[in-house]
């Protein structure tokens, strides 16, 4: 038998120096041997410590077994494939001879001896030359997260078909279990940061654009790096345990500093307690009701995303900060005026205030209200402005406990078990459970962190504490700098008209954009419904679209504004070419020329907001 070892090694060294050199170093493991198939492929069994032979492939045709064991997973609506297990790689091959180029395949592997054996027996030219397709053996699964950042976007739209070699995998159940769980939870994360973005984005720019003063005129979270060292910090959330040590935070408001989520403002307030930050991050008009109070205390300073309603930004006069955000129309203005900082992968308003008590050098950390589950079938505290709008709409046939039902009841199909810290039975969702997932990373890797939360889910790194006893432990011989003076110190940002220049210049493309549209429009459609000539259509589109993708830039800001119109224009082309040699050459031009017409009248209306929204920001910078 051929051995391709060396062939293999070849190719996977351009690809990844690093992998190529820890399957080189792999020591033999003679419990694997290599023996000859009735088919006459080779095949791989394993011998255990007691001396009991198992094959992992089939003795007698292993290519034709991982050809009817991938007839079982393989899809051609599939995108991507996470493969658990490589063996002799029989399976990996056969999957990528059915794939398309534009499809995603990872193989994780725990063993690099095996992998070594799999690149000797089997010829990899095709896979291994493959950019599409990455290969990670005994990663540690707190890595998961970090490696498929790059593909976020894809496993998030299209998700992903696992593949279990389940006589190998078995060999290593731990280690696959947990990797397996870290790929769940990335995802889960990744299609909750889609969703939002999918869901609020035109809001997003909408407020941005109103925001875009404030922004200019704001300074950058960069500015409180390490300005409160070693300063204990209580971060309230506004789960409904808040109720049970709200009154305790008073006590110690001159020892301690005080961060809140902005649907906590109201509750401590109204408790005589005046935090020292409030952060903001929601959209959502909504929002603006946790700050409907009669007056913002004058020390309170907002910690702000320029997402939120402007509504907001008002109310703090010059003391509000602000952080960088990943909206893409944020980042374009930051990136042509001034950046302001990041406080790090930010998914819920909670992890936010996280990051920027860590920012701040503050320590220890305190958590109260994280929650993080419901409480009976309550989410939210006692006067937040989600239990106030409960509070607004009780009526005759409507009580309290039946709007806390109604409203649990919408959140079923995420709804799962738990337990709280006081081991009883709870219940939490899927996005809660990804926040919690994201706690645990962050609190793993800065320290002590003291979770006072009093009821909800223990958060793994963070030690379950009273509030009362965490007082007395961390909050009496410290006495508190002046938090206004410390940050009136902060220098405001100086006017900047390379700004305005790039805002005109921006506008100038949008301008060419929109051109080429009714260029086109005018050409092949009439009246915007009747197509002259389909053919020709589709082929202007394509050109159309390749050019508007050379301008990465102007792109991401249009994807930023419209990202499903980009998503389904990808989706339909991926279907559409999967099937394009199954069915006639007419079909498959008639599809793409509906893809493209749905397509093209959402970038109109995509070009026409954002001309006006930067004609706006212009108005408000002259």
């Amino acid at each position: 038998m051929r051995n391709f070892l060396n062939d293999n090694l070849e190719l996977l060294n351009n690809k990844s120096p690093e992998l190529c050199s820890l399957i080189k170093s792999a020591p033999n493991d003679n419990q694997y041997n290599i023996t000859t198939s009735r088919s006459g492929n080779a095949t791989l069994s394993r011998v255990s410590l007691d001396g009991t032979k198992r094959f992992l492939h089939s003795k007698y045709n292993p290519t034709q077994e991982a050809a009817q064991f991938i007839d079982t997973v393989y899809s051609d609506e599939s995108t991507n494939y996470i493969l658990f297990g490589l063996g002799l790689g029989y399976h990996l091959n056969d999957l990528h001879k059915r794939v398309s180029t534009q499809d995603r395949i990872i193989i994780f592997e725990k063993n690099p001896t095996l992998v070594r054996l799999a690149l000797s027996q089997n010829n990899f030219s095709e896979v291994l030359s493959n950019p599409k397709v990455t290969i990670y053996i005994d990663i540690d699964p707190d890595k998961i997260e970090q490696i498929l950042y790059e593909d976020r976007t894809n496993l998030a739209i299209h998700g992903y078909t696992p593949i279990h070699l389940i006589p190998l995998v078995n060999l290593e159940e731990n280690h696959y279990k947990l990797i397996n769980l870290a790929i769940e939870q990335a995802h889960q994360k990744f299609k909750l940061d889609i969703n939002t973005q999918a869901a609020f984005s035109q809001k997003f720019y909408k407020n941005i654009f109103n925001n875009g003063l404030a922004i200019t005129e704001s300074p950058g979270i960069v500015a409180t790096k390490d300005i409160f060292p070693t300063i204990p910090i209580i971060i309230v959330s506004a789960g409904p345990s808040l109720d049970k040590n709200i009154g305790l935070i008073k006590s110690v408001i001159k020892q301690i500093l005080v961060i809140t989520v902005a649907t906590a403002l109201k509750p401590l307030l109204r408790n005589g307690i005046k935090p020292d930050f409030v952060i903001s991050i929601d959209p959502n008009e909504d929002t603006i009701r946790s700050f409907d109070i009669k007056a913002i205390p004058e020390d309170l300073w907002l910690i702000y995303d320029p997402c939120i309603p402007p509504e907001i930004c008002s109310l703090f006069n010059k003391r509000k900060i602000m952080m960088d955000s990943k909206i893409e129309l944020a980042k374009w203005i930051t990136d042509h005026s001034e950046k302001k900082g990041a406080l790090g992968n930010i998914s819920s308003v909670a992890h936010a205030a996280f990051y920027l008590a860590q920012h701040m050098g503050c320590a220890p950390i305190i958590l109260v209200g994280q929650d993080l589950s419901f409480e009976g079938h309550r989410m939210h505290c006692t006067d937040s402005f989600y239990s106030q709008a409960n509070q607004d709409n009780i009526g005759a046939d409507r009580t309290l406990g039946v709007l806390e039902y109604n409203k649990y009841r919408g959140y079923t199909p995420s709804i799962t078990p738990t337990v709280d810290i006081f081991d009883h039975k709870s219940k939490t969702t899927i996005a809660m459970e990804t926040y919690k997932h994201q706690l645990k990373k962050e609190i793993n890797e800065s320290g002590r962190i003291l979770n006072a939360t009093e009821g909800g889910v223990s958060i793994p790194g963070a030690i379950n504490i009273s509030l009362k006893e965490a007082i007395i432990k961390y909050c009496q011989k410290n006495k508190l700098p002046t938090v206004n003076n410390c940050l009136k110190k902060i220098k405001l940002p100086t006017k900047n008209t390379s700004l305005l220049n790039s805002i005109r210049k921006q506008l100038v493309k949008f301008g060419n954009i929109k051109n080429s549209i009714k260029k086109i429009e005018d050409n092949y459609l009439v009246d915007n419904k009747k197509l002259i000539d389909e053919r020709k259509f589709v082929l202007e589109m394509e050109s159309f679209y390749v050019d508007l993708l050379k301008d990465k830039t102007t792109t991401a800001i249009m994807q930023g504004y419209d990202y499903m119109a980009f998503v389904e224009w990808s989706q339909q082309t991926k279907r559409i070419n999967n099937r394009a040699s199954k069915s006639l050459a007419s079909n498959h031009i008639q599809k793409k020329s509906l893809r493209d017409r749905v397509f093209i009248v959402r970038l109109s209306k995509a070009i026409d907001f954002l001309t006006h929204g930067f004609e706006k920001l212009e108005n408000q910078l002259c």
